[in-house]
């Protein structure tokens, strides 16, 4: 691709996300209420093609590379931390099923109406009891929790534990079915991410044919089956460190928008107990809102680094290693502990003024809790099986 009309589509990609901000905010409490995201959110992002940005071209998407996406993840969640996380999440399915999958699942999924495909989904199940048949899996019972955009979504993408006879997993399958098949469950009734619709799903005797299955094991080390597609850079990206990115990138959003509210709140604060008139005056708030403000640039520059080592890796149509992929894990886990860290400083000096309903504080604190407490953005554990590697070991991880 033309490396200037590359850049104009990035431009425009990230201001039409940053151009939602006012309206983000503004139907936050309705997207609270709710319990997922307004229509009328739904239907701009789609107009701008927000959900679109990692789909191949020749389905209808944009073919946009990791660090463009990222951005466009970051301006969004400045507006609404849950809109920013459906936004990342079903963007970055789109991601994994265009490499996962064969050109005969893409047909079968996009041939339709490809402008109303939307995926979501979930590969941890809580519950699958499944067995091979002819031509096929059939799901006898399935459960998933945490299945964020399962009440806009038109496609999932889960995944399925492959047991032995002794009882030892030895594959998981990655799968694709309609959302018509699934039942969503009434239980997403959470502090944050309120807006997310993060609903619970269940299966119940759900088929799925061989073509709509891959192995996750072969995919996460670079080997899908999307043939068709080997000669778009895009698709050599390395499929796990692209799922974590996705799900701590919104934290940087949030981070930014409570640091704006933060500022404005400044000058007419008076202060107490603090030896001069007003807030900003003090001492202890300019080395507070320094610190705070060093941290969130410091995490962005971590996850926009992981961002351009996919794409590199991509560009070169070269997999990214394996102890890099464990390396960009780490990145990611300690940008999010360092946004823990800003958050907790910015509160230290915010009053408590947060802790009536409806102040946008608040909103954001409990959004970024809940994303902070994300097992696979975990600090302690992401940099745990870095340091095996640095000690010469092997990741502990499952997955990476």
């Amino acid at each position: 691709m033309n490396p200037v009309i590359q850049e104009e589509s990035k431009v425009d990609v990230v201001a039409a996300a940053k151009s939602l901000i006012p309206s983000l905010r503004e139907r936050a409490k309705e997207t609270d209420e709710l319990g997922r995201i307004p229509e009328a959110t739904m239907n701009e992002l789609k107009e701008l093609g927000l959900f679109k940005m990692l789909r191949p071209k020749q389905y209808g998407g944009q073919e946009q590379n990791m660090r463009t996406y990222s951005e466009a993840i970051v301006e969004i969640s400045k507006g609404c931390g849950s809109t920013g996380w459906i936004v990342a999440l079903c963007a970055i399915r789109e991601l994994m099923v265009a490499e996962s999958f064969s050109e005969k699942t893409h047909e079968e999924i996009f041939g339709q109406n490809e402008d109303d495909v939307l995926f979501a989904g979930v590969y941890e199940p809580r519950k699958c009891i499944a067995k091979k048949v002819e031509g096929g899996y059939l799901i006898e019972e399935g459960f998933w929790m945490f299945c964020s955009g399962s009440q806009h979504a038109t496609w999932g993408y889960f995944g399925m534990p492959i047991i032995n006879e002794e009882g030892k997993m030895v594959d998981q399958v990655l799968m694709t079915l309609p959302f018509s098949e699934m039942e969503i469950m009434d239980d997403w009734n959470v502090m944050g991410l309120k807006g997310t619709g993060s609903n619970s799903v269940k299966m119940h005797n759900v088929f799925i044919p061989d073509h709509r299955c891959t192995s996750f094991v072969k995919a996460l080390d670079g080997d899908f089956e999307s043939t068709h597609l080997r000669d778009i850079p895009l698709y050599h990206t390395a499929l796990f460190p692209a799922l974590i990115l996705s799900l701590g990138l919104p934290g940087v959003g949030m981070l930014r928008s409570a640091m704006e509210f933060f500022k404005q709140g400044l000058p007419n604060r008076r202060a107490a107990h603090m030896g001069v008139e007003f807030v900003k005056d003090a001492a202890s708030t300019h080395a507070i809102i320094a610190e705070a403000e060093l941290k969130i640039e410091t995490a962005e520059i971590f996850f926009y680094k992981v961002a351009d080592a996919l794409d590199a890796s991509a560009q070169a149509k070269e997999y990214m290693g394996r102890h890099e992929r464990v390396k960009t894990l780490a990145d990611i886990g300690y940008a999010n502990q360092l946004l823990k860290e800003a958050m907790d400083l910015l509160m230290s000096a915010s009053g408590s003024g947060f802790a009536y309903n409806g102040h946008p504080m608040q909103r954001i604190l409990l959004d970024f809790l809940v994303l902070h407490s994300h097992r696979s953005l975990s600090p302690i554990i992401t940099i745990e099986n870095y340091g095996r590697v640095l000690s010469g070991l092997e990741s502990n991880a499952v997955r990476y």
